[in-house]
């Protein structure tokens, strides 16, 4: 053992001894230990994991139905039958029957008979003096004015032998006004713009005026009257 180990350090001290390894080997095997541990970690299995939520999702929330049984009601008793309502039925609507036309022509008060018309003065019998024939200006008047014929028509009078005037205007076939007021207005209409001396001048009994059909006739005066008492003037 002493030679050789005499003989060792005699080879360190001359050179001769064994060489250190070259860089370049070293280099290789320090490249390759690098390649063999990238492969490695290229091929080790690993467990995929998906990817990680931002946040946590809320777990779905479940709705469940649930039929609840109806309360058994008392022994011995059926359960009512819901109550059945019938439709409304139309209300019953009567038409209003309107009596006036009916009572108009009911009113007869102011109607003249042939027998309370003998004796009556007409228009052409003289009825007036002086150059004064009033009746027969109020009666072409009358029959002039449209107004006249509807008021008569309106009162169920046309054909008739009517009493405007006695004193009073009559009223008329359940009229508002007295003496079938168109008929009274176009009679002091005519009287009122008459001279005076035939306005004043004195008439006795009745005058009858006659409208163009000749049948329908106005009947004004009293035992003594002027036709200015017409017009409420004395």
């Amino acid at each position: 053992m002493n030679r050789e180990r005499q003989s060792l350090r005699s080879l360190r001290s001359t050179g001769r001894g064994p060489r250190p390894w070259p860089r370049r080997l070293l280099a290789g095997v320090v490249s390759a230990a690098v390649h063999l541990g990238v492969v490695a970690a290229l091929f080790w299995p690993e467990t995929k994991q998906g990817p990680r939520p931002d946040k946590p999702s809320p777990p779905p929330l479940e709705i469940s139905f649930v039929s609840v049984p109806k309360p058994a009601g008392p022994p011995g008793l059926d359960e009512p039958a819901a109550p059945v309502i019938a439709p409304p039925s139309p209300p019953h609507v009567t038409a209003p029957v309107f009596t006036i036309a009916s009572a108009a022509a009911s009113d007869m008060s102011d109607l003249l008979s042939d027998a309370q018309l003998a004796g009556a003065a007409r228009t052409g019998d003289g009825g007036g003096g002086g150059g004064c024939d009033m009746a027969r200006a109020v009666q072409r008047a009358l029959q002039r004015d449209p107004l006249v014929r509807t008021a008569v028509a309106e009162a169920h009078r046309l054909g008739k032998a009517i009493l405007l005037w006695n004193g009073d205007w009559v009223q008329a076939g359940g009229q508002d006004g007295k003496g079938l007021s168109a008929v009274r207005e176009a009679i002091t209409w005519e009287v009122a713009f008459a001279p005076t001396s035939c306005r004043m001048m004195r008439m006795h009994g009745l005058v009858l005026l006659a409208l163009t059909d000749g049948v329908t006739r106005f009947a004004v005066g009293t035992n003594e009257w002027r036709w200015a008492d017409l017009l409420g003037v004395r």
